[in-house]
């Protein structure tokens, strides 16, 4: 098994593009070079009224610009090693990661995973082990919403990652 870690932000307002959490894996050999996505929740605590939300855990190529605000990555071992993988911000570049995208052009999305939870519910993706997300140097890993949520203050989201290399 590889090292755990979680990324996560609180309290989000949405930004441009829609994109909650992103993270790049280092380059090949590094640590932190392939990623296993093991856990991701969303959730909101800013509305009290009912309506459905449009989610995608995506991949997105490295081409154009896709800029966030700076998050550590925290290691689930008490007292355990640092990531592989840093806060970024400006742009989203390799072994870098973060939270609540402000600008978000060019570059293409493969949406791997869709859901449509209620945002009074959240959403807690965990998969088999057979449906874990591999992400590969070169990519870049993404929670975001496909479209723009009816209340876009109040956001959450928590992905736990596993270094595999």
């Amino acid at each position: 098994m590889g090292r755990v870690f979680s990324l996560a932000g609180n309290t989000l307002s949405t930004g441009t593009g829609y994109v909650l959490a992103a993270m790049q894996p280092a380059a090949a050999g590094s640590a932190g070079s392939w990623l296993n996505i093991r856990r991701v929740e969303v959730s909101q605590g800013a509305s009290t009224t009912s309506a459905q939300v449009y989610l995608a855990l995506s991949a997105r190529n490295t081409a154009g610009t896709l800029t966030v605000t700076s998050a550590t990555p925290r290691n689930l071992v008490a007292a355990g090693p640092a990531s592989g993988i840093s806060g970024g911000t400006s742009p989203l570049s390799a072994a870098t990661c973060g939270v609540n995208s402000s600008a978000d052009s060019g570059g293409a999305y493969t949406d791997m995973w869709y859901s449509g939870p209620n945002a009074l519910n959240g959403w807690l993706w965990v998969p088999t082990p057979s449906e874990l997300i591999v992400v590969p140097p070169g990519q870049v890993f993404c929670v975001r919403f496909i479209t723009a949520p009816g209340t876009t203050t109040g956001w959450n989201v928590t992905v736990v990652f596993e270094e595999i290399y």
